[in-house]
Formats: C-alpha cells, structure tokens, sequence
C-alpha cells in the first residue's frame, strides 16, 4: 500500500521521467515494449470499448467471498445463537449440517432473500444476498470440482496435507463435526476438555484435540475456493478458450455484456483476491482498522467496489508488519492495474509481446498472493508458538481456544499453497510443512510437546528458506 517510502519513489521516478502518461503509478510504462507507452489507471476502472458503461464486473466473486466471510460467522456465532434460543433447530446432526450446506452447497439462490450477516458502517448497498448475484455457490468452484483447468486431480490422491479424499471432502467432514458438536450442546449436554490436567468447556466450534473449525473452514476456502479460481483458472494460460487464453476481440455473452471474454477472466481473478477498487489509496494502518469507505460519497459501502475482503486485507497486514517493508499489497494490486489496461488498451487480439507483459503481471500477482498466504502460515506459526508457551501461566479455556484457533489457521492457510500451480515450494518441501504440522497441535501435556515446538520452528525455517522472507520479518510476522 501506499506510504512515505513508496511516495519518495514515486517522487524520484518522476523526476526522472519515468512515470507513465495514465497516472501515478510507479511502474506504469515497466516492461513495456519498445517505443510504447501504456495508459495504466490509479484505480481499477475501465470503460467499456464496446458501450458507455464500465467493462469491469465480478459478482460472482463478490458473492463467493460473502458467502465464506458468512459462513465463517455462521458457525461461530449463527449456530451458537441457535443453541440458546431455538435449540429444537439444530438438536441433530443432520439439521445443523443443512444449515452449513446452505451457504455452501445453495448459495445465493437459496439464501437470496436473508440479509447479510456482514455489515458496514455506513451501511452496504446490498441488503440481501439475491443483490449480489445469482446462481453461485461455493462446492461448484471449490478445487476438484471446478476441474477443467486443474493442475493436478485433486479427487485422486494429489491432495496434500490431510487425511481426506479431496478438498471438498476435508469441508463436509468438518461440516459433520460442526453437526455433531452443535447437536451435543442443543441436547443440553456440556462438551468438555481436559488439557494437562486442567478441564474446561468447550465452544461448538472447538474440537477437544485443538481444531477451531470455524477458522479451518474460512481459511482453508480462501485457498481452495478464491486463490485456486484465480491461480489455477482466471489467470492461468494452460487450457485453451480459459483463463488468458480466452477472446478479447468481441463483446462477451455473444455481444450482450459490456466486455470481452479476456477482460472478464481477469476482472474475476481480480475479484477473488478481493481489494476496492481504490484500493492503492488505502494505507496498511487503514486497512487494519477498517477494510471499506464510502470513496463515492453515497452513503453506503458497495461490495463491488469498496470493500476489502480477507485476501487483500492480509496482503496489507502482512506489509504493515513487516520490519522489512514488504510491498505484496502494492505489487498485487499495481500489477492487476497493468494487466488489466493491457488487455483493454489492446483493442483486440494482444500480440505477442502484449500477452508476454500479461503473463509478467500474473506472475507477479500469483507469486506474491502465495508470498501472503506463506506469511500468514509464518505468522500464525509464531502465534501458535506463543499460545503453547502462555499455558504455564494461563491454563484453560481462554488459552485453548486461542490455540486452536491459531494452530488452525495456520494449517488451513498452508494448505491452500497447493492450489497455485507454479508453488514455489518443492513437493518434498511441501510435503514436510505439513509431517511437521500434523494435523493437529500436540497439546500441552501429551507427549511430544516440547519437541512440537521444535517441529514448528522448522516448519517455519522451510517458509524462510523457500520464499526469502528476511530473518527479522519472519520473527515479527
């Protein structure tokens, strides 16, 4: 994001002639072919070559990021609140795992009636999920099931890093243990744990082996749902007629949509990381308190276009707490702009210089959304690692779930490194990440848990080594 060291880069490149015609960014005419120049926007705005409207649109991509915020807030809270007051609702497995398949399986067109459980203030334009979209769900693009363009066959053995069939069998087992913990507690009975001699009750979402599921499920689905479409589909050029290597000559939609097919395919890829449109404008302070803004000045947040969701959001937390001064916000977002005025800027057919610059920008997107996810397993690594020291001081409930919930979001965000075709890490790399995570944290009082933490430590030298991450942002991630 934007701060005052990228502004006295912005001032030097300027002084230097070097800043393109379109705007300010730092790298508007970078990589561009000889004798050209390239009208690169500040803001992720394009009109249409075809009508007098904008040619950007992604709703698809905004639903399916709703629905996982939600579903996230469904398990924690929804069904907690369910408990108290309808307990009769969710007294079986199989009524709360229905209420799970509703965000997951029917999507917007089951729920297109129900408010949103996100909210803003001021308020968002869309009061219910039927304003948003239509028609999307989660399972349908969930890796394995979206499969035309997958790099691996993910239903036949290629997952890695659980003992499940596929991914989406990883989401329904965990839906089966929502169901049973939910339909437990609506029976009137107590769930509890005893850690280390220390026992305590357990929340609905919390699993007496250390799993918070709420936090499994959110995260894992950024990886295997949002960074999977967009690494592995929208922005990748191994399938003909998919991705980039679709048709930016004619209107979409046989002439009816506002954009061509290529256009389109990146729009979505832009969607499902997740940033505002204006989202250069944002520092990383202001990302961290508070992920949208009125930047239209109509008195509502619009989902289109002026909300940050979780990927773009990390990207941001991420820089903010790099001691280093990582740019992966910046880099991603500057290099969506390019790619983007790119294909608009073509007029048709990219040549093949054009389509070279194009595959530059993906890179440059692709690898440093899995540099933010890397680092969000780093970070959670180092939270995990302070939780298991925090016990011998704070035994119990709080501690618990502070570890599980850490412990899981570490492990669902390594898993999602996977879905990127081009993964930096090794099979053999990737394949040790997860022997030393386990698919579990060794909880405090079993045995191994001193080593446990030795595990970790070397979990997080491999994400050090791999990626490049300096010694000192690996310490404070």
């Amino acid at each position: 994001m934007k701060n005052s060291r990228i502004a006295l880069t912005l001032a030097l490149l300027a002084s230097l002639g070097l800043t393109g015609c379109g705007g300010d960014n730092d790298d508007d005419n970078d990589n561009a072919p000889t004798g050209s120049t390239l009208d690169v926007p500040e803001t992720y705005a394009f009109p249409s070559r075809f009508s007098s409207v904008s040619s950007v649109a992604y709703p698809g991509q905004v639903a399916r990021q709703v629905l996982i915020a939600d579903l996230r807030s469904l398990i924690d809270n929804g069904l907690g609140d369910r408990i108290d007051t309808t307990p009769s609702e969710v007294d079986t497995q199989a009524e709360v795992v229905a209420i799970l398949e509703s965000h997951y399986d029917g999507g917007i067109d089951t729920l297109a009636g129900n408010e949103l459980a996100l909210t803003t203030t001021p308020p968002t334009v869309q009061d219910t999920y039927g304003d948003i979209s239509s028609n999307k769900n989660l399972t349908g693009k969930i890796a394995g099931n979206d499969d035309v363009t997958d790099h691996v066959d993910w239903d036949a053995g290629d997952f890695v890093g659980w003992s499940a069939a596929s991914p989406e069998a990883l989401v329904r087992g965990w839906f089966d243990t929502i169901g049973d913990n939910v339909a437990t507690e609506a029976s009137g009975s107590l769930r509890q744990a005893t850690v280390d001699g220390t026992t305590f009750n357990l929340e609905h979402y919390l699993t007496e082996d250390g799993l918070h599921l709420g936090q499994l499920v959110q995260k894992f689905l950024l990886g295997a749902v949002a960074f999977s479409q967009a690494a592995d589909d929208y922005l990748d050029d191994d399938v003909d007629g998919k991705g980039l290597m679709t048709d930016n000559v004619s209107a979409a939609d046989s002439g009816a949509s506002p954009f061509t097919e290529l256009e389109h395919q990146w729009d979505e890829g832009f969607g499902y990381f997740g940033a505002a449109r204006d989202y250069n404008a944002y520092t990383d302070d202001d990302v961290a308190s508070q992920p949208y803004r009125d930047s239209d000045g109509n008195g509502f947040i619009d989902l289109q276009s002026e909300y940050i969701f979780d990927l773009a959001g990390y990207a941001a937390k991420r820089d903010r707490s790099s001691q280093t001064g990582t740019t992966f916000s910046e880099d991603i977002f500057n290099a969506f702009l390019r790619g983007r005025a790119i294909i608009s800027n073509a007029g048709g057919e990219l040549t093949s210089e054009e389509m070279s610059d194009l595959q530059a920008q993906r890179d440059i997107i692709v690898e440093n959304w899995e540099k933010v996810l890397a680092a969000n397993v780093v970070h959670y690594i180092n939270s995990t690692l302070a939780d298991m020291d925090a016990w011998s001081t704070s035994p119990g409930a709080g501690t618990f779930g502070d570890l599980a919930a850490h412990w899981s979001e570490m492990k669902a965000f390594a898993l999602g490194l996977q879905f990127n075709p081009r993964m930096t890490l090794t099979d053999t790399q990737y394949s040790d990440l997860h022997d030393l995570m386990g698919e579990a944290p060794v909880l405090p009082g079993e045995t191994g848990f001193s080593d446990y933490r030795a595990d970790l430590l070397e979990a997080r030298d491999i994400l050090e080594n791999a990626y490049g991450f300096a010694g000192s942002d690996v310490a404070d991630w």
